[in-house]
């Protein structure tokens, strides 16, 4: 079976050549500056606190046991069980097996 030459090849050594001849001709990007002016921003003490509050308030909140598990990985008291992650892993094929079927 002939696969017909759908020009990728064609681009990518085009793409090649195109980067070989930059290089060697030494071209770089132009480095023309623009002078801007520049903008300097003041922000209130009050607008900085309300900042904080609402970044407070917008701050996903941990379950307890999202805590509690953790403190256990930081201690590295933190126990995995092979028994219960097997067990789990069952159910969910068993779960998703009900649904197919």
């Amino acid at each position: 079976m002939k696969i017909g030459n759908n020009g990728y090849n064609q681009y990518i050594n085009t793409v090649r050549q195109n980067q070989e001849n930059a290089h060697s001709k030494g071209l770089q990007k132009s480095t023309d500056s623009v002078n801007e002016e520049s903008v300097t921003v003041d922000i209130s003490e009050a607008a900085k606190q309300l900042a904080k509050t609402k970044a407070a308030e917008n701050a996903p909140t941990m379950s307890p046991n999202v805590e509690a598990i953790k403190k256990a990985v930081l201690n590295g008291t933190y126990s995995v069980s092979p028994e219960k992650i097997s067990s789990g892993m069952m159910q969910a094929m068993n779960n998703q097996r009900e649904y197919t079927d």
